[in-house]
C-alpha cells in the first residue's frame, strides 16, 4: 500500500526536461553491504565469528532512443570460523563463500514526460565457491564445492523521474517468459549524460518548520504452524508480533529530535520471548526542495526477555548500540514526508549475565539504491 501510494503522488513533482532516454543517457545503480558478528563463551571455550559482504553495480547505456544496453556485477564473500574447546582435539569449522555473478541485457522503453516503462531481457551467469576446513565431529567432513550457472532473464519495470539526475524503478526479473513474478524491488537509479540543468523543485515544506510533530512507525504480525512429516507428529505453532510506533518534533527547521519504541512478543508451545526498548534519534534535513537529503543518528536499549516452558527457565538479555544514517526524503504535499535509507554505519552489543561466561557484538555498514520505503505523518 505504501508503495502505491508514493508512485501514485510523485506525479506532482515538476517538469523535467523530456530526453531521460535519448541516445548518450546513462543509468546507474547499486548497492555495498558488509556485516560482521562476534560470540565468545570463556567457560566452553567457545568462539564464532561471521562476516559477509557483498557488492552489486549496474550500469546501463541507451545505444539508440529508447533502447539501452546495460550489464549488472555482483560480488558477495562470506565466512563462518567457530571453534570449541570442549572436543579434544577441539571442535573447528572455517567456511569461506564466494559467489561472483554478471548479466547482460536490453531494453526497450516506452512513454513520455517523467514516466516511462520497460520490457528487456538478457542472460545471468553466477559461480559459486564453498571452501570448509576444520575438524566437526557433528558434520564430519565436508567437501569443497564449486558450481557455475547460466539462466535467461526477462524484466519488466516502469520508471518515475524525479529530478533530471534521479529516478525510481519499480522492476521485477524472471526467468521464464511468460513471466513468473514472486515480487517487485523498487530503487533508485542515478541519471548521466543529461544535457539540461538541475530542476529539483524549491519548496517551503510546511512539514519541516519548527514546532511540528512527526509521527511513524512499523507493525507486524505472523503466525506459523508447522507439522513434522511421522507418525505421532503434533503441530506447532508459533505468533510473532512486532510494533514499533515513533514521534518526532521540529526543535528548529528541518532540524527533528524523535524517539521510538520498539516492541516485540513472540510466542510458540516451548515458550514466549519478549523485547521491549527505546531509542532516540536526531535528523537534518538538507536543502528547500520537496526531494532532499538527510543525515540521522539513532541511539538503542533493549531487553529481550525469555522464558522456557521445556525448563521453566527465564532469562533477560540486555542490549545497547548506535546508528548513523543518510538518505533522501519526499515531502508529499503538505501532511507526508516520503524517507529511503541510502546508506548508514551500526553497532549492537548484547550483554549478558556475567555467570554465563558470554560475550559478544555485531556491526555493519551499507549503501544502496534500492532501499526500503517509509512514511511518516506531519501534523502541528
Amino acid at each position: 500500500m505504501k508503495t502505491l501510494l508514493l508512485l501514485a503522488s510523485l506525479a506532482a513533482v515538476s517538469t523535467l526536461a523530456q530526453a531521460q532516454t535519448e541516445k548518450g543517457q546513462g543509468l546507474w545503480s547499486g548497492s555495498l553491504s558488509f556485516s560482521y558478528s562476534s560470540q565468545k563463551n570463556n567457560q566452553s571455550g567457545f568462539r564464532n565469528s561471521i562476516s559477509q559482504s557483498n557488492l552489486r553495480i549496474s550500469r546501463g547505456v541507451f545505444f539508440r532512443d529508447n533502447w539501452l544496453i546495460g550489464g549488472t556485477l555482483n560480488i558477495g564473500y562470506g565466512t563462518n570460523y567457530s571453534k570449541s574447546s570442549y572436543y579434544n582435539p577441539p571442535n573447528t569449522i572455517d567456511y569461506q563463500t564466494i559467489y561472483p555473478g554478471i548479466s547482460g541485457f536490453v531494453r526497450r522503453y516506452w512513454g513520455q514526460g517523467k514516466w516511462r516503462v520497460f520490457l528487456g531481457g538478457g542472460l545471468s551467469v553466477n559461480y559459486t565457491r564453498n571452501n570448509y576446513e576444520g575438524n566437526d565431529v557433528n558434520i564430519g567432513q565436508i567437501n569443497d564445492q564449486n558450481r557455475v550457472s547460466a539462466a535467461p532473464m526477462f524484466q519488466a519495470g516502469a520508471n518515475y523521474y524525479l529530478t533530471d539526475r534521479i529516478g525510481l524503478e519499480a522492476s521485477t526479473t524472471s526467468s521464464s517468459f511468460p513471466f513468473s513474478v514472486s515480487g517487485v524491488g523498487i530503487g533508485l537509479v542515478i541519471l548521466t549524460g543529461v544535457n539540461s540543468t538541475s530542476n529539483v523543485e524549491s519548496y517551503e515544506a510546511p512539514q519541516t518548520t519548527k514546532g511540528r510533530w512527526v509521527v511513524g512507525g512499523t507493525f507486524q504480525v505472523e503466525t506459523m504452524s508447522e507439522k513434522l512429516n511421522r507418525p505421532g507428529a503434533e503441530t506447532e505453532r508459533s505468533n510473532t508480533f512486532t510494533l514499533s510506533p515513533s514521534i518526532g518534533w521540529f526543535v528548529k527547521k528541518n532540524l527533528l529530535l524523535g524517539v521510538s519504541v520498539p516492541l516485540a512478543l513472540s510466542s510458540s508451545d516451548d515458550g514466549s520471548t519478549f523485547v521491549y526498548g527505546i531509542s532516540p534519534y536526531i535528523k537534518k534535513y538538507i536543502s528547500d526542495n520537496r526531494l532532499r537529503p538527510y543525515v540521522s543518528g539513532d541511539l538503542l536499549y533493549a531487553a529481550t526477555r525469555n522464558k522456557s516452558n521445556v525448563n521453566e527457565t527465564k532469562n533477560t538479555t540486555h542490549q545497547a548500540g548506535l546508528a548513523v544514517g543518510a538518505g533522501l526524503a519526499y515531502l508529499l504535499g503538505d501532511r507526508f514526508i516520503v524517507e529511503a535509507e541510502l546508506g548508514g554505519v551500526y553497532f549492537n552489543k548484547p550483554f549478558y549475565r556475567q555467570s554465563t561466561g558470554s560475550t559478544a557484538w555485531n556491526g555493519g555498514l551499507s549503501a544502496t539504491l534500492q532501499p526500503g520505503f517509509t512514511i511518516n505523518y506531519v501534523f502541528d
